[in-house]
């Protein structure tokens, strides 16, 4: 084993540790972990900041930072209200009023996100309607998941080949390319 191996997986190790036990939020464990194959000298400082420049990078960012602000400003409560108003206490109207909602809202933020956003929301729905969170959780992941397949920044991956296909030369997707194709695998 050289060197470069054993240090990279003792910072992986290290950063599942972290992300597992929650001490340091995921963010700064992904800085930290940037940091230190820099500081150990796995990947130069070009190397390093080069995933900064990639707009698919930034653009998932900008999605996290958009979904923290959205449960910061109340905007989860005012969800978790209409999806209650919406799918009353009833378990099967309920389970399609929170897909929907998840699907919807992940086709124009962050699939992972809107799970971090309505996570909450959907547990507190089960709390006061006495459904098991597990009957709600579920369907809310699929939703979340299939959503952010209808658009170009639904979800990373769509985002990586459009830029993959730019830089090679080819037009790259824009942002209703894929809602046509994901909206039926979502439905």
């Amino acid at each position: 084993m050289t060197p470069e191996i054993a240090i990279v997986l003792g910072v992986l190790i290290v950063s599942l540790i972290l992300f597992v036990s929650e001490i340091i939020r995921m963010d700064l464990v992904a800085l930290l972990v940037l940091g230190a194959l820099a500081i150990f000298g796995v990947v130069n400082t070009e190397q390093a900041f080069a995933g900064f420049s990639n707009s698919a990078v930034i653009t998932v960012w900008a999605m996290f930072i958009l979904s923290e602000g959205l449960t910061r400003t109340g905007i989860a409560d005012v969800i978790g209200r209409q999806v209650m108003r919406a799918g009353g206490s009833r378990e099967v109207p309920m389970i399609l009023v929170i897909m929907i909602t998840g699907a919807v809202l992940s086709a124009f933020m962050n699939n992972i996100g809107v799970a971090a956003l309505m996570l909450p929301v959907v547990v507190d729905v089960a709390r006061r309607t006495r459904i098991p969170a597990s009957r709600l959780l579920m369907p809310l992941a699929y939703s979340t998941l299939l959503g952010g397949l209808m658009t170009q920044i639904g979800t990373p991956p769509n985002l990586l080949i459009s830029e993959a296909l730019e830089q090679s030369g080819h037009e790259s997707f824009g942002l209703f390319s894929f809602t046509e194709i994901g909206g039926a695998v979502m439905i």
